[in-house]
């Protein structure tokens, strides 16, 4: 085990859940975007400036990707074994970020049936699962290709003559 590979991981590997997290949020207010975007920005004049509309988007982006943040932590679990085993799969981590959306989805849902009260587009099942792939494919490709501390036992040394 390489003490600088080691201290990589824990520079990439954070790096790459925030981009995770970004990815997954871009997603749902992608798929928002025809109703609560369009309806925020509708609600302001033109003489109150472009400036205001980018702050209403920002603010509205920041909101949904701590929602987002919070339905991505169970993938933690994911990121752990990965990690710990080093699996490289560009699937597990598209089913981790899926999966761990779901989770995430229902624990923050209070009782069953209740309607999703923090973002509208996380009360579509479909709009949840996009974004879960989502983050977990853009995990994948900042770090879980190169998942683990150890090289894997296939890895071996270019052999030159």
């Amino acid at each position: 085990m390489s003490f600088g590979r080691l201290l990589l991981r824990l520079i990439v590997v954070p790096f790459a859940i925030v981009l995770a997290v970004y990815a997954a949020t871009l997603v749902a207010l992608a798929a928002d975007w025809g109703r609560s975007g369009t309806m925020a920005i509708s609600n302001l004049r033109m003489s109150d400036g472009e400036f205001l509309i980018i702050v209403v988007i920002l603010i509205q982006a920041f909101v949904v990707s701590i929602a987002t943040f919070s339905m991505l932590l169970p993938g933690l679990i994911g990121v752990l074994i990965s990690e710990t085993f080093s699996i490289r799969s560009w699937i597990f981590h598209a089913l981790n970020g899926g999966l761990s959306m779901w989770v995430g989805r229902a624990t923050t849902v209070g009782h069953v049936g209740q309607p999703f009260e923090f973002y509208d587009a996380y009360g579509q099942p479909l709009v949840v699962l996009a974004a879960g792939l989502a983050a977990g494919l853009v995990y994948w490709a900042v770090a879980g290709r190169n998942a683990g501390v150890m090289k894997s036992p296939g890895a071996s040394a270019v052999v030159r003559q």
